[in-house]
């Protein structure tokens, strides 16, 4: 009887514990356990003194581990004490309970192990193990929470730095990713100059010396926040937002000469219609539109001229490291013949180019751009849209670095309060 005693506690991991198994008993769907203290010894959760006497017991029931495709219950007889180090009744200190939930400890351990393998949602995991999904979301934050803040920041030389909006209305949240390993490594909260600003107190002037370039799109908090804390890295401008921003002044060009101006109302609608003509690269453009590009130009030669324009534009990616002499040529000659247009939307976008042409030659130089964090901008609204939103920003910002980064990669269980 001893052996088997021995036995059952091993089984439940009390060794070691004030605490053992008297009964067990199996139904078709769980099994019940009943444990309660082998010698009368209680221990103080706060000074951890071990007293021989208790207030009062109560019957408290934990969720354990199922066992196979059975629930396991804990039904433990737990006691109220007073102690010298407090004048108020305290739940005696039990090892295998979790600290804020109605579950064992190991128990805690196995969710929390599924949750960091990034193979399962919390939704997911809570119908897996038939717990509350409160009780899941509140487990996956801790260990989140108590992960990072043992995470260390690796020594970034390449970065990306982008925003992301988290809610409607401007709420956005600063990204700064690692492009060499292409994983997120810092995440706070707006896209001001200080949001920036904490990703470099965090990691130090020493180690802010060996980051050499910085991809981003132009925002002027940014720039900076870089100027200040990373002077000697080269800012690179993102293709992407270039891009973006080309379209929405051919987007405004297209306004400008075919919705402002005095213009049949029937062709003004067939140049509305080849408004996504208009944001095709040509190379992209599918067949079925080559005759709506042909129909532009007899409805609206400035326009079209003004697309074969954006077009040209293109060409200067396509210049290697040895060729940025040609390729600030070329930005030169593209800025005059967009002025020379005396069309609103080319002209801003030349004035655009005139102001950044710098940054824009260290695409060439660098042949960078922040497309992993684009990428991972992806993700996170995938992350997002599973979700149906986050309320908590910070619980937000966590799963970020879980899932776009490499928090949670190294798990380890919590370790037991000492006894």
């Amino acid at each position: 009887m001893a052996g088997s005693d021995y036995t059952l506690n091993r089984l439940l991991d009390l060794q070691g514990t004030d605490f053992e198994v008297i009964d067990c008993k199996v139904w078709d769907d769980k099994i019940v356990w009943r444990i309660v203290h082998r010698d009368g010894v209680y221990e103080c959760p706060n000074c951890h003194a071990k007293l021989t006497s208790c207030h009062s017991k109560k019957w408290i029931t934990l969720k354990d581990t199922p066992f196979g495709m059975k629930e396991c219950i804990w039904e433990v007889k737990r006691a109220q004490i007073l102690c010298t180090c407090s004048n108020n009744l305290r739940v005696e200190h039990m090892p295998f309970r979790a600290k804020h939930h109605h579950l064992t400890q190991r128990f805690v351990n196995q969710i929390e192990q599924v949750l960091c393998s990034k193979m399962f949602t919390v939704a997911d995991v809570a119908r897996l193990f038939k717990v509350d999904y409160g009780t899941i979301y509140k487990i996956d934050h801790d260990v989140l929470l108590r992960l990072w803040q043992s995470c260390e920041i690796p020594d970034p030389i390449n970065i990306a730095v982008d925003e992301k909006s988290y809610r409607k209305g401007h709420n956005y949240v600063t990204i700064v990713t690692d492009c060499d390993h292409g994983k997120a490594i810092w995440v706070s909260e707006g896209n001001r100059k200080e949001s920036l600003d904490q990703f470099f107190q965090i990691i130090g002037p020493e180690r802010c010396k060996k980051i050499e370039t910085v991809s981003k799109d132009l925002h002027k908090p940014y720039a900076l926040s870089c100027q200040e804390y990373v002077p000697q890295a080269m800012e690179v401008a993102d293709p992407f937002h270039v891009v973006k921003k080309l379209n929405e002044c051919m987007d405004q060009c297209r306004k400008e000469l075919a919705v402002e101006s005095h213009i049949e109302p029937k062709k003004r609608k067939k140049i509305f219609r080849l408004n996504w003509v208009l944001r095709y690269r040509n190379e992209n453009l599918p067949e079925k539109h080559l005759a709506g590009l042909e129909e532009l130009a007899k409805l609206n030669e400035p326009l079209y001229l003004a697309y074969i324009h954006k077009e040209s534009f293109y060409d200067f990616f396509d210049y290697k490291p040895s060729e940025v002499k040609q390729a600030e040529e070329f930005l030169i000659k593209w800025i005059v013949e967009a002025f020379k247009s005396q069309l609103k939307g080319l002209q801003e976008f030349a004035e655009y180019i005139k102001r950044n042409t710098g940054i824009l030659l260290n695409i060439i130089r660098t042949q960078r751009s922040s497309a992993i964090s684009e990428g991972i901008n992806r993700k996170i609204s995938t992350l997002q849209a599973m979700a149906c939103g986050y309320k908590c920003l910070q619980y937000f910002m966590l799963k970020i670095m879980q899932r776009c980064g490499v928090l949670g990669k190294n798990w380890s269980p919590a370790p037991y309060e000492s006894p």
